[in-house]
Order: C-alpha cells, then structure tokens, then sequence
C-alpha cells in the first residue's frame, strides 16, 4: 500500500480543492499579480533608500497609497502603479507571459467519460 504524499503547502491545498474552477483560477491569479508587483515596489522602494512618504512625494500619490501597494491591497491597477515608480527610479520594466500548466479535473465530467480523466486549462 502506497502511503500518499501530505501536502502541507496551503496554496497546494487550496488549489487541490478549488483548482479548475474559473473564478477561482481567475483570483488566484490576481493575488499572485498583486503579490509580486507588491514585493517589486517594496524591493525598488528600499534600493532606492527611500521612505513611503518619499517615493509618494516623488510619484506625486500618498504614502497610504505606497503602503496598499507594498501590502498586495491596492484596489487600482498595481502594473500602472509598478511602471510609475519604475518611470521614477529609472528602471526598465519587462514583463512577459508563460502558458498556464494543464490540470487533470476530476469532476462530474470524468463520471460522464467513462470514468477517463479530462484535461482542462
């Protein structure tokens, strides 16, 4: 008998539970977006030798403003805000884009395929 490997990562959970549904596919994305354009500002930030107040100041927004950033909590477009402080600092910006790994689903439809697993993604 073959002992199953614990998974103890929480994203590895979570995504093990949720994954391959679109909404929340959608939103982990979103975060993870947020996460790394969060640390991004916070690392540019603390390169440069500045404060909250004054890379703010220097972007012509509000300190409040940086800290939401620097925090994953900034409700408006983090790209906009990442570009601006890159602008600023005189940092190029590159992004660019990978394809999502595929994912076995094991819902309903595997049922209705004869039991066969579909892939999806």
């Amino acid at each position: 008998m073959r002992k199953q490997k614990r998974i103890e990562d929480a994203v590895e959970i979570l995504d093990s539970r949720y994954g391959g549904d679109a909404e929340w596919d959608k939103m982990v994305a979103e975060e993870e977006l947020n996460l790394r354009v969060a640390q991004l500002a916070y690392d540019l930030r603390t390169r440069a030798h500045l404060t909250q107040e004054e890379l703010a100041t220097r972007i012509g927004v509000t300190q409040p403003m940086i800290s939401a950033i620097e925090n994953a909590d900034y409700k408006g477009s983090a790209l906009e805000m990442l570009w601006r402080i890159c602008m600023e600092l005189g940092v190029r910006l590159n992004l660019g884009c990978t394809m999502k790994p595929t994912r076995v689903s094991r819902g309903p439809a595997q049922a209705a395929a004869g039991g066969r697993q579909q892939r999806v993604g």
